[in-house]
């Protein structure tokens, strides 16, 4: 039983019926549960391919500049993407060539909220972005994976100009989807801090999606605190965002992972103790809740990126 509301203990699928989604308007919708991050560690890949295993997971995007994103293009039974990353690790392409995006050791910045500053004050080179972005994505051509589909760690495809670039990528590489841009919420609290007003009225007047490339409907990053990562906090996400009137793709996003030993060290840049609670967290909240009756209460099939695209053309 899950509790929601005023100290009321509801079923999951009591829940749905109260929040008025899924069977209770018949509505037909398709769910994506996509891992990040396949191919940034092997414990990722470990807990993505248990998961495939398990049904829940349809849909994972290959980090290319990971240490095990060979091992990641070998996962089976899913849709494989690429997940953009211009913030952690190292770059793909000569990082000599795309300085604008990267520190005096040649390593990307670590931050979001530093990358973005750079943004907004003229100093990040489009240019440098492009290269880096197609390098990745061919990084993970050379592994003889077309990705179904791209996504960006901290959603930085959300930046107007960005957004367009990811969409004119995407149709040049015959990459079929896109996830829908979610606003990085490092923007909000840097335009409260350093008067970015006008630079946020601006953005909302960019014409962002480009013809030619499917974006998802409703997007959900996936909780990383454990009393939030539940089916019952999904559903009051559904209801807050209007699904019951219907949109036919809905993503959720998480990071996965299961570390065991003799795995190698987690790099200092990706934040080790925080992100491998992230995983754990993650991986728990799949396998200890029953996701499956969650979805099948709300009228969702689980589907993948490949997938969506077939049903397109037939």
């Amino acid at each position: 039983m899950e509790r929601y509301g005023m100290g009321v203990s509801l079923s999951v699928s009591e829940l749905c019926l109260y929040v008025g989604i899924g069977t209770r308007y018949h509505v037909s919708m398709k769910i994506i549960v996509n891992g990040d991050d396949a191919g940034l560690h092997p414990a990722v890949n470990r807990a993505l391919k248990a998961l495939v295993e398990r049904k829940i997971m349809t849909s994972a995007s290959l980090t290319g500049n990971g240490e095990a994103v060979e091992e990641a293009a070998e996962i089976r039974d899913i849709s494989l993407g690429v997940h953009l990353d211009i913030i952690r690790g190292r770059p793909v392409h000569d990082w000599q060539k795309i300085r604008s995006l990267v520190d005096e050791n040649g390593a990307f910045l670590g931050s979001s909220t530093a990358l973005f500053s750079l943004y907004a004050e003229g100093r990040l080179e489009h240019e440098h972005v492009e290269r880096e972005w197609r390098s990745q994505i061919e990084r993970i051509l050379a592994l003889g994976v077309q990705p179904s589909h791209l996504t960006s760690h901290d959603h930085v495809h959300a930046w107007p100009t960005l957004t367009r670039m990811i969409g004119e990528l995407a149709c040049e590489y015959g990459i079929k989807w896109v996830r829908k841009p979610v606003e990085c919420a490092e923007i909000s609290l840097l335009g409260k801090r350093q008067g970015q007003t006008k630079f946020m009225n601006v953005c909302g007047m960019f014409d962002r999606e480009t013809d030619g490339v499917n974006w998802t409907d409703v997007f959900w990053e996936f909780p990383e605190e454990r009393l939030k990562n539940t089916p019952a906090a999904f559903v009051a996400f559904l209801k807050k965002a209007g699904v019951g009137k219907g949109a036919p793709v809905v993503e959720i996003g998480c990071r996965p992972g299961s570390i065991q030993g003799g795995d190698p060290v987690i790099q200092k840049q990706y934040k080790p103790i925080h992100i491998a609670a992230v995983w754990r967290e993650t991986l728990a909240s799949f396998t200890e809740n029953n996701w499956l009756d969650t979805f099948q209460s709300l009228g969702l099939t689980l589907t993948g990126y490949d997938c969506l695209e077939m049903e397109k053309t037939e």
